[in-house]
């Protein structure tokens, strides 16, 4: 591991790469101290004036150096009188195309994995989810909304929407793990197969509370329809997930 000060000597040595723009080769070098685990999660960079006069570059070559590590979730930014450049904690990989389970996926890189329920009640489906779920608007539909945990950190806050006809006394069951256990074990319709479709989106006030987030964060949406076997819609989710903490993946295989 390195400290700040390190890091700056390392800057005052820093030599470009020719051919090169030099905002690339700032990303470039300081991507792979990152990716080689020499600095840890949550070290702050130096101020961005400081550590362009190491460079001997300007704050806005700097600046663009940064913002690529930025949008390939190498670092993140803070505001305010504590706010900065830090190092980002390391993205847990999620298959979204994979219908093993969000805990179960999430255990294989971190410690714990666990829900809170903020509610979970019958209501009348409206136009969508009557859509989604081949129904008559109005009918009876179980909304489960709850927040899932890597390790103590809020990643993905779920409002799934299941038909109350199939899954009767679905939300007085114990949901804090698996739905899509319960759906199999209980009711012998967990999902076999799902449609999802991804959306950039922002947190918005509400949704950035539960996700422990500033409000204007980008997430990304995924709209999902859980089938049966038998190709019933089972299941209709809006989920909002921090792509700072999860590194969200899709696996397919060839039909030839």
């Amino acid at each position: 591991m390195i400290n700040t000060e390190e890091l700056l000597e390392r800057a005052r040595g820093l030599e470009f790469e020719p051919g090169q723009p030099t905002h690339q080769s700032i990303s470039n070098w300081l991507g792979g101290i990152i990716a080689e685990g020499l600095l840890s999660p949550g070290t702050r960079l130096p101020a961005e004036r400081v550590f362009a006069q190491a460079m001997d570059v300007s704050r806005m070559t700097l600046r663009q150096g940064l913002d690529t590590l930025l949008h390939e979730g190498r670092i993140v930014r803070a505001v305010g009188s504590r706010g900065g450049s830090f190092v980002a904690e390391t993205r847990v990989p999620v298959d979204i195309s994979n219908l093993m389970g969000l805990s179960a996926q999430l255990l294989k890189s971190v410690h714990s994995a666990s829900s809170k329920i903020l509610s979970a009640r019958t209501i009348p489906a409206d136009r969508a989810v009557a859509e989604a779920l081949q129904l008559a608007v109005g009918d009876p539909v179980h909304r489960i909304h709850r927040v899932r945990f890597a390790a103590a950190t809020p990643v993905v806050l779920e409002e799934s929407y299941f038909p109350a006809e199939l899954f009767p006394g679905l939300p007085e069951r114990n949901l804090g793990g698996s739905i899509y256990a319960v759906m199999g074990e209980g009711y012998g319709l967990a999902p076999f197969s799902s449609v999802e479709e991804l959306n950039p989106a922002v947190a918005g006030a509400e949704n950035a509370r539960h996700l422990e987030i500033g409000p204007t964060t980008a997430v990304l949406g995924i709209k999902r329809t859980g089938l049966a076997r038998d190709g019933r819609p089972v299941e209709y989710s809006e989920d909002l997930i921090r792509t700072d903490r999860l590194k969200i993946m899709v696996s397919g295989r060839s039909t030839e």
